[in-house]
């Protein structure tokens, strides 16, 4: 096994061990470093709510034709802008495979802050 191939594995086991806050952190970041901002996951609160819409009409429009609940923890914004929410933040809930991520972690290490246990040299 090539260290590349280590490394992504050892990547991978970090991510399937995370707690949903790393998880959303992990997601921003990768998003962020690929440009891929309409894919962040948002702590479901008042503040986000009011910072991401205009008026109260895009945000019952953004609300209507989601999948939102209010009581949900986390919402990220669907392909047509409106809001999807979610309980629970698994691997599932990432914006790309855990492969993926874990691939593109390996090739960029220093855009992330989660995997300073691993040598990527």
């Amino acid at each position: 096994m090539t260290q590349t191939t280590t490394t992504k594995e050892q990547v991978i086991d970090v991510i399937n061990n995370m707690d949903c806050e790393e998880l959303v952190q992990l997601n921003n970041e990768y998003c962020e470093a690929i440009n891929a901002m309409d894919s962040m996951i948002y702590s479901n609160d008042d503040d986000f709510l009011d910072e991401s819409f205009n008026t109260k009409a895009d945000l019952a429009r953004a609300i209507t034709y989601g999948d939102y609940r209010y009581m949900d923890n986390w919402v990220t914004f669907n392909g047509y802008g409106n809001l999807e929410s979610f309980q629970y933040m698994g691997i599932d809930n990432l914006c790309e495979l855990v492969e993926v991520i874990a691939e593109y972690v390996v090739e960029n290490p220093s855009e992330f802050t989660q995997f300073d246990e691993i040598d990527f040299n």
